[in-house]
């Protein structure tokens, strides 16, 4: 009976912590107001929680927020300004700096990393670690790609201080900004540089020495599905110089993918 009752229990605890997860993505995403029904109505009532909530007979929730109305730029400026303000995890408090994504909406290619690493100060404009950063632009500048054609960014926006390690916690609360990045950017592929970014975005928990080289595809909500590319992050790239040979048959398959899209949409236009 007491395995029973510990088993419901952890059960409990485990949906509450997939519902305060839920309910943190969705605030990032700009809900702020829900339905009230009856069933909703009982709940509140049995947990003694008061939240914002909207009859349903004052009609049609509103968009989702208001970046439905703005343009990219407005939707990154914004973001840059929540990202250096937020504290929906516990990164927060210790972490050296943020670091936003940097680069222009209509880029052909957004490439995801893990976190910016540094050392004592943190500097926003460096992306993944000083070293990292210049190994990332001379594999753009190999596939004929310039800084004003990439989005970069990470699954993190906290650059971690000492001693700091991303949990999944930390993981999913950020990866709201990064899907409303995304949704701002609208590239024509993205590009998944490591173990991290390569879970959060490609349903797939195989490693990333199997998925990488080939191609999957990534939507959310009314977006069109976009390529994403599984390949190694320059951090690994630069402790295993071995394996950029095979990195550098990804980066081809981008350029061709990149060079095919481009001709379909000049031949539709």
């Amino acid at each position: 009976m007491r395995e029973l009752v510990q088993l419901d229990r952890d059960s409990l605890v485990s949906t509450l912590q997939d519902l305060r997860q839920q309910l943190r993505f969705q605030q990032a995403l700009g809900i702020a107001d829900y339905p009230l029904n009856e069933d909703v109505r009982r709940f509140l009532e049995f947990t003694g929680v008061s939240a914002r909530i909207r009859p349903r007979s004052a009609g049609p929730l509103p968009p989702s927020g208001p970046e439905e109305l703005m343009t990219g730029p407005a939707v990154l400026a914004a973001l840059q300004q929540e990202i250096g303000q937020c504290t929906l995890c516990r990164l927060a408090p210790g972490r050296q700096g943020t670091v936003p994504g940097q680069g222009p909406a209509g880029s052909q290619l957004m490439v995801v990393g893990d976190w910016s690493s540094q050392e004592q100060v943190c500097n926003p404009e460096i992306l993944f670690g000083p070293d990292e950063d210049s190994m990332l632009w001379r594999m753009m500048e190999a596939i004929a790609l310039r800084p004003e054609e990439v989005y970069v960014t990470n699954i993190l926006k906290c650059c971690p201080g000492a001693g700091q390690i991303p949990d999944q916690e930390c993981q999913e609360s950020c990866f709201s900004y990064l899907v409303r990045e995304i949704g701002a950017v609208r590239p024509r592929l993205i590009c998944a540089m490591g173990d991290l970014a390569v879970r959060m975005l490609v349903d797939n928990l195989e490693p990333l020495v199997r998925l990488r080289g080939r191609f999957a595809m990534y939507s959310f909500q009314s977006m069109d599905a976009i390529p994403i590319m599984p390949t190694f992050h320059p951090r690994y790239l630069l402790a295993n110089p071995e394996m950029k040979k095979a990195a550098w048959k990804d980066l081809q398959a981008i350029r061709g993918r990149l060079d095919q899209s481009g001709s379909l949409k000049r031949l539709s236009g």
